[in-house]
C-alpha cells in the first residue's frame, strides 16, 4: 500500500467509526441541490420547445439538433469531467462545471436561431455532464461506508426530480416571464449555486490526502466531520516523489477489467431501456389504440415509480448486496417487458379496463426495476474504483450509459416501423438489453457486499 492509499484508508476507517455530522449531511444536500438544478437546466429546452417553435415559425424536425446537442455534450462532459475531477479536485471541477452551464443557460436566452441554440446547448451539456462524476465522488468520500449506497441512490434521482420540479414551476413562470426570461432566471439560479459551491462546499479530504495534502485534509475533517485528530503525516519517501502517485492506479488497469466491462454493459443497457420508454412509449401506446391521456399517465407512472425505486435501491444494496439487487432487477424488468410486449402485440382500438391496468402495471414495473439497476450501478462504480480514479470511472460509465439513450432515441422509431407498425421488434431489442443487465451483474467482480 502506498502512503497516499494508507492515508485514504485511515480517513475511511475513521469516518466509519463516527456518527454522521450535520455538516456531512449538508454536503449531501448541497450536491443534491446542484443535481436538481442540473436536471432542470437539462430539460428546460424541451419543456419550452413548443413556445420557441411557434415564435420562430419552424417545424419540430428542424429543432431536433438543438434538443440533441445537450445530450451529446452531456455524454462527452461526463467522460472528460470525471478525469478532470481526479486531476484537479472534485470541488474545483464541480464549481467550474456549474458556472459553465449556468452561464450558457443565460446566454441561451438570447439565441436567435436553431444553430445558435444548438451550439449553446452543446456547451451547456458539457457542464451538465462534468458536474455529475465529481459530485458523486465527493459525497461518497465524505460519508462512512454504511451510508454510501443510500446516499448515492439518493443522488441518482436529483436530475429527474429537477425536471419534475421544473415542469411544475414553468406552469407559473412561463406565462409571466416568457421562455427567454425562464432561461435567464434558471441560469442566474445556477450561477448562485456555483457561488455556494465555491464558498460552502469542502474538497474531498480523501482526495487531498491522496495528493499528499495531509494538513488540509486533517483541517477539513475536523471542521466538517468533527474528527479532532487523525494521523495523516506523509512519509518522507512519498514527499520525495510527488508525481509518482498519479501513475500508481488507472481505471484501465487489469484489476478493473471486469468492473469496467460489467459496469459499462449495465449502464448502456439500463439507460437504453429507460430512454426507450421515455422517448417512444407515448407513440407506441397511441398507435395501439390508447388515448393520449392514458399514454401520458403511463409515462408519469414510469417516472414517478423510477424515482421511488432509486431512493429504495440503497437500502436494498445494504440488505442484499449489489449483485443480488442488479440480478433481481434485471429478471423482473425482463418479465415486465415480456408481459407488456405480449399484451400490446396485435392490439388495436380502445383498450378494455383489464388491458389498461396490465399495461400500466408493466410500464411501472419496467420503471421500477430499470431505475433500481441504474441506482445500484451508481453505487458499484462509485465504490469499486479507488479515490485516484473514482471520478474518471464514474464519468466514463455515465458517458457510455448516455450513449445507450442516444442510440435508442435514434433507432426506436425504426424498430416500431420495421414490421408493419407492430411493436414486437422494439420489445425484442429492449428485452435483450434487460437480459444484458443480468450478464453485467455476473461480469462485475467488485460488488458491494450486504452490511452485516
Amino acid at each position: 500500500m502506498t502512503a497516499g492509499q494508507g492515508m485514504i484508508a485511515t480517513i475511511s476507517a475513521t469516518l466509519d467509526q463516527r456518527p454522521i455530522s450535520t455538516r456531512q449531511i449538508a454536503i449531501l444536500l448541497i450536491v443534491q441541490f446542484i443535481l436538481m438544478i442540473d436536471g432542470l437546466d437539462i430539460q428546460l429546452l424541451g419543456l419550452v420547445a413548443p413556445v420557441i417553435l411557434a415564435e420562430w415559425g419552424i417545424e419540430r424536425a428542424a429543432f431536433g439538433p438543438a434538443l440533441a446537442a445537450s445530450l451529446l455534450g452531456l455524454a462527452l462532459g461526463a467522460g472528460g469531467g470525471g478525469r478532470l475531477g481526479d486531476l484537479f479536485g472534485r470541488k474545483r471541477v464541480l464549481c467550474v462545471a456549474t458556472f459553465l452551464f449556468g452561464l450558457a443557460t443565460v446566454v441561451a436566452a438570447f439565441a436567435q436561431d436553431v444553430t445558435q441554440m444548438t451550439i449553446i446547448r452543446f456547451i451547456s451539456g458539457l457542464g451538465f455532464g462534468a458536474a455529475t462524476p465529481s459530485s458523486v465522488a465527493l459525497v461518497a468520500e465524505w460519508l462512512p461506508r454504511r451510508a454510501q449506497a443510500k446516499a448515492i441512490a439518493f443522488l441518482s434521482v436529483g436530475t429527474p426530480l429537477g425536471g419534475m420540479v421544473g415542469a411544475l414551476a414553468l406552469q407559473l413562470f412561463l406565462p409571466m416571464l416568457g421562455w427567454r426570461g425562464c432561461f435567464v432566471a434558471c441560469g442566474l439560479l445556477t450561477l448562485a449555486v456555483a457561488f455556494i459551491v465555491l464558498v460552502a462546499l469542502p474538497e474531498s479530504a480523501a482526495y487531498l490526502a491522496g495528493k499528499g495534502e495531509s494538513e488540509r485534509a486533517a483541517d477539513l475533517l475536523k471542521r466538517h466531520a468533527g474528527i479532532e485528530s487523525i494521523a495523516l503525516a506523509t512519509p518522507a519517501s512519498a514527499r520525495e516523489m510527488p508525481t509518482s502517485r498519479a501513475r500508481q492506479d488507472s481505471m484501465f488497469a487489469r484489476h478493473y477489467l471486469r468492473l469496467n466491462v460489467g459496469a459499462w454493459l449495465l449502464f448502456f443497457s439500463a439507460q437504453l431501456i429507460v430512454y426507450a420508454f421515455i422517448s417512444w412509449m407515448p407513440t407506441m401506446l397511441t398507435t395501439a389504440g390508447f388515448p393520449l391521456a392514458q399514454a401520458l399517465q403511463a409515462i408519469f407512472a414510469f417516472n414517478l415509480l423510477s424515482v421511488m425505486a432509486a431512493l429504495l435501491a440503497g437500502f436494498l444494496v445494504n440488505a442484499l448486496g449489489s449483485r443480488r439487487v442488479v440480478m433481481s432487477a434485471a429478471l423482473l424488468a425482463a418479465g415486465c417487458i415480456l408481459l407488456l410486449g405480449l399484451r400490446l402485440h396485435g392490439l388495436s382500438g380502445l383498450p378494455d379496463a383489464a388491458t389498461y391496468w396490465v399495461v400500466m402495471g408493466a410500464v411501472g414495473g419496467v420503471g421500477i426495476f430499470a431505475s433500481t439497476a441504474i441506482a445500484t450501478g451508481y453505487s458499484v462504480i462509485a465504490l469499486g474504483y479507488s479515490e485516484q480514479v473514482r471520478a474518471t470511472g464514474i464519468g466514463v460509465g455515465l458517458m457510455i450509459g448516455r450513449s445507450g439513450g442516444v442510440i435508442m432515441g435514434l433507432i426506436g422509431g425504426v424498430l416500431l416501423s420495421v414490421a408493419n407498425d407492430q411493436s414486437w421488434p422494439f420489445f425484442a431489442v429492449v428485452l435483450f438489453f434487460a437480459l444484458t443487465i443480468l450478464a453485467a451483474a455476473l461480469v462485475i467482480n467488485r460488488h458491494i457486499p450486504p452490511l452485516r
